[in-house]
C-alpha cells in the first residue's frame, strides 16, 4: 500500500496500465478535500480528474500509469491539506 503524495508528485503505479487498485481516503475535516487525477503518459498537461475525495471513502479503480491527487476538482495542482491522507493498492 502506498500513500500518495499531499504535494503533486505523481505516483507511477508498479502494475502498469489497467492495473486494478483498492484507493482509500481518510478526510481531514469539511474543506480538506482531495481531487484524484490520473494520465497515461505522465504529462502534466495530461492529466484528467478520475475521483472526488469530500469524505472518507473506500474504491475500487482501475488505475493509469501516473496518480496524484490536488485540492482542486478543476486543477492537478495544488497541495492537498496535510490532515487527508489518500492510500492505493495495486491489486491487478
Amino acid at each position: 500500500m502506498k500513500q500518495l503524495e499531499n504535494n503533486n508528485t505523481a505516483y507511477d503505479v508498479k502494475m502498469g496500465d489497467g492495473s486494478v487498485g483498492v484507493v482509500q481516503c481518510k478526510h481531514g475535516g469539511s474543506t480538506n478535500h482531495a481531487y484524484l487525477w490520473g494520465s497515461l503518459t505522465g504529462d502534466s498537461s495530461e492529466y484528467v480528474l478520475i475521483d472526488s475525495f469530500t469524505t472518507d471513502a473506500l474504491k475500487e479503480l482501475v488505475l493509469p500509469r501516473y496518480l496524484l491527487i490536488s485540492n482542486s476538482p478543476t486543477s492537478a495542482s495544488g497541495t492537498v491539506n496535510a490532515a487527508t491522507k489518500v492510500y492505493v493498492d495495486e491489486t491487478r
